[in-house]
């Protein structure tokens, strides 16, 4: 069994879910949106642990703004899959309009380009493997983590895929409809890569389980 600490904060104006797992030694950071520096900094200094990596669900801006500060404060590499590496670029973070100016982008570092994590690979978090699984839809490049168990269950960690009562937006730039539901249907499939006791992080809102937004998550009804 493996005991891990896993820390929640919501960052930013939109509320993205920053996600800390840790050891008690080793760090990695999970999506750190606008303002999750700060929280990253109170954890390292209560704790005592060293950050070694960043770890990215996509490339939303939500969910990468306090990227720049994070890998330079602490010289870490930061993972992603390749999919959604486009949305770092300093031409897409130009381009961003209002969202831009609601993470005020114009003071933001472009992020150095992360590591490519594949379909199917591994990272390790606070001595945890957790498999990364493409769940294309909201982005191109969304994947959600899962670790086989921490504390007691199923670990995922699902970015904008699967929220607590929803699922993440297909009506953005680069968004698919079509691939969002087939994402959904392995999510609920028997012969997925989830099972219903898993515990989902999901990047905005409260956790929730596998089984429980099989049972009641709207959007996951009738999905075959």
């Amino acid at each position: 069994m493996s005991t891990i600490t896993v820390e929640i904060q919501p960052a930013g104006p939109l509320d993205t879910n920053c996600v800390i797992v840790h050891d008690g030694s080793e760090a990695t950071v999970i999506d750190p949106g606008m303002g999750a520096a700060e929280f990253v900094t109170a954890v390292v200094e209560r704790d005592g642990v060293t950050v070694t990596q960043v770890v990215l669900t996509h490339g939303h801006i939500d969910h990468i703004r306090d990227l720049p500060e994070v890998q330079s404060t602490y010289s870490v590499p930061a993972y992603m899959h390749p999919a959604d590496q486009p949305w770092l670029t300093a031409e897409a973070l130009a381009a961003m309009g209002p969202l831009g100016e609601m993470h005020d982008t114009a003071s933001m570092e472009t992020p150095a380009v992360p590591t490519p994590i594949a379909d199917g690979e591994s990272v390790t978090m606070a001595g945890v493997e957790f498999t990364a699984h493409l769940m294309p839809g909201h982005s191109p490049g969304s994947v959600m983590f899962r670790a086989e168990e921490v504390n007691g269950a199923g670990l995922v960690i699902g970015g904008d895929v699967l929220f607590n009562g929803g699922v993440g937006r297909t009506d953005l730039p680069l968004s698919d409809p079509a691939a969002m539901l087939e994402s959904l249907r392995r999510i609920v499939s028997e012969d997925g890569p989830f099972v219903d006791t898993d515990v989902v992080i999901p990047g905005h809102g409260p956790s929730t389980t596998v089984g429980r937004e099989k049972a009641g998550n709207g959007f996951l009804q009738g999905i075959v």
